[in-house]
């Protein structure tokens, strides 16, 4: 880094702390974007944990950079809603566009010197270190609720092209491990056990789960989306037959 003083410094997507000599060559101020309410989520993959919360309210904010790891105060905030059919990848693209609005307001309120730092809200919070993973890794549970089967699928999708580096919502099938792109709750319920195949269709699956049934589509690693009677075939598996649940010493 050039060793010469800068004015501002602006922490952007930035996944590393940064040292003490950095800040020194700093003459005004220093400020991180977080892509989460702090305290309240603080840590990696803010928004697949907000989702997997079922939290309705969120929020991102630019604060000032001190001697802490975020704790600085808070300078701007932009609130956020999550519909019930956000997934990780909509609420990403939400909290973009609400950072560049901030960071438009932010550098009006330092070009004005109006801009007022206030401290972050009295709430408890949690630090989610980058190791930390869902119930069972995201594989889907069928003996669960579709409710919750669908809210996992959504909390980890990140869209065709993008896999989530938290981890995939992913089913097992026998020696095999298969991607999940798109869980649908449907209104029925065909009363047959958790976990069986009630149909097969060249794009998708239902299957029976501790509720309504779901249809279920596969994507590959590389974002391609799978043929669902090519995968049943190559998993012997036909309709009426029951798909793998993982116990709790497995999960």
């Amino acid at each position: 880094m050039n060793a010469d003083p800068v004015d501002w410094i602006f922490s952007v997507g930035n996944p590393f702390i940064l040292p003490p000599d950095v800040f020194a060559r700093v003459r005004q101020g220093a400020f991180n974007h977080q892509d989460g309410p702090l305290p309240r989520y603080a840590g990696a993959h803010s928004m697949s944990w907000a989702r997997l919360a079922q939290e309705t309210d969120y929020a991102i904010g630019w604060y000032r950079i001190n001697d802490g790891v975020n704790r600085g105060e808070l300078v701007v905030e932009r609130q956020l809603s999550i519909a019930p059919t956000d997934t990780a990848l909509t609420l990403n693209l939400k909290c973009h566009e609400a950072a560049v609005e901030g960071f438009r307001e932010l550098l009006a309120g330092l070009t004005n010197g109006e801009l007022h730092a206030g401290s972050q809200a009295p709430v408890d919070g949690s630090v989610s270190p980058r190791r930390r993973r869902p119930d069972a890794a995201g594989y889907l549970r069928w003996n669960r609720s579709a409710q919750d089967l669908s809210r996992i699928t959504r909390a980890l999708n990140y869209g065709r092209y993008h896999s989530n580096p938290l981890c995939l919502p992913k089913v097992h099938l026998g020696d095999d491990v298969v991607a999940v792109r798109r869980l649908k709750v449907s209104a029925g319920r065909c009363g047959l056990p958790a976990g069986s195949l009630v149909e097969i269709h060249r794009s998708n699956w239902r299957v029976a789960t501790g509720t309504e049934d779901v249809d279920v589509w596969f994507g590959s690693s590389d974002g391609l989306t799978l043929n669902a009677r090519t995968l049943a075939r190559q998993s012997a598996l036909n309709v009426g037959d029951r798909l793998p649940i993982l116990s709790d010493e497995e999960a």
